[in-house]
C-alpha cells in the first residue's frame, strides 16, 4: 500500500489519509551554484498537514484500479491502512517511509513529517559558466530618463595605452587654443612694433589744449 499511495501521491501532487492528514508535494525551482559553476536541477519537498483529513474520491478509484478491487474494498483497505499506520505511530513513536520521510507522533496526538527532497534520475546538475559581454548593454532609469548605461568598467572596456576623455575633461584643449591665439596677436604686435618693454604699453602723446572760455568778464 506504501508503494500505491506514494505513487498516487506523485502523480496527483496531494494525497489525504483519513485520521492522519495530508502529504502536499511542493516544487522547489532551479538554484544556480555559480561558486562551483553548476545549476542544480529542480526538486519536491513534500509538507504535512494534519488538519485536513478528507481523502478526495480520486484516491479509492486510483487504488482500486491498482488493486482490481471494487471501490468499496478500496475505501476499507485504505481506511485500515490509515488506522493500522496511527496506531503503529502511538507505539513506536516513527515510521519511515521509503521516498516520503520520518513520521513522528508528538505529544497531544499531533503528528508531524520529517519530508525528504525527491529528485529524478533524469534531473541532473548541469555546468553553467556565468558569461561577461564586455559590449553589454542594459537600460536603466536616470531620474525620470531611461537611458542606455555600460555595466562594464572603462579600464576593462579601454586599454591604458589608449586616451578616453569625456566632455568635461577636454577644458584644457580649449584653453590652450584661446592662449595659442592670446600669443599670436601678442606676436603680431610686437613685430609690428618693435620688440621692446616700450611697446608694451601706449606710447602715444596725448596733446592737452586749452579749453575755451565759457564766460567774459567785465570790463
Amino acid at each position: 500500500m506504501f508503494h500505491i499511495l506514494h505513487q498516487y501521491l506523485i502523480q496527483h501532487k496531494s494525497l489525504s489519509l483519513p485520521g492522519l492528514g495530508t502529504l502536499e508535494l511542493q516544487n522547489i525551482p532551479a538554484i544556480s551554484n555559480f561558486s562551483d559553476h553548476m545549476i542544480e536541477p529542480p526538486m519536491q519537498k513534500i509538507i504535512f498537514d494534519d488538519m485536513h483529513d478528507a481523502p478526495d474520491k480520486d484516491l479509492f478509484q486510483y487504488v482500486a484500479a491498482r488493486l482490481e478491487v471494487e471501490e468499496w474494498e478500496a475505501i476499507k483497505r485504505v481506511n485500515d491502512f490509515s488506522y493500522e499506520l496511527k496506531n503503529q505511530l502511538k507505539q513506536e513513536g516513527e515510521m519511515v517511509w521509503d521516498k516520503v520521510g520520518v513520521l513522528r507522533a508528538e505529544l497531544g496526538s499531533n503528528i508531524t513529517l520529517e519530508a525528504k527532497t525527491i529528485t529524478y534520475d533524469f534531473m541532473e546538475p548541469v555546468p553553467a559558466i556565468r558569461i561577461i559581454r564586455t559590449n553589454a548593454n542594459h537600460t536603466i532609469l536616470r531620474g525620470d530618463t531611461e537611458v542606455s548605461e555600460n555595466f562594464i568598467r572603462r579600464d576593462a572596456a579601454y586599454p591604458e595605452d589608449e586616451a578616453v576623455t569625456s566632455p568635461k575633461q577636454r577644458w584644457w584643449i580649449w584653453a590652450c587654443v584661446l592662449g595659442g591665439i592670446a600669443f599670436l596677436l601678442l606676436f603680431l604686435h610686437l613685430y609690428k612694433t618693435g620688440f621692446t618693454i616700450n611697446s608694451l604699453h601706449n606710447t602715444q602723446k596725448v596733446t592737452v589744449k586749452d579749453a575755451p572760455a565759457t564766460y567774459e568778464q567785465e570790463k
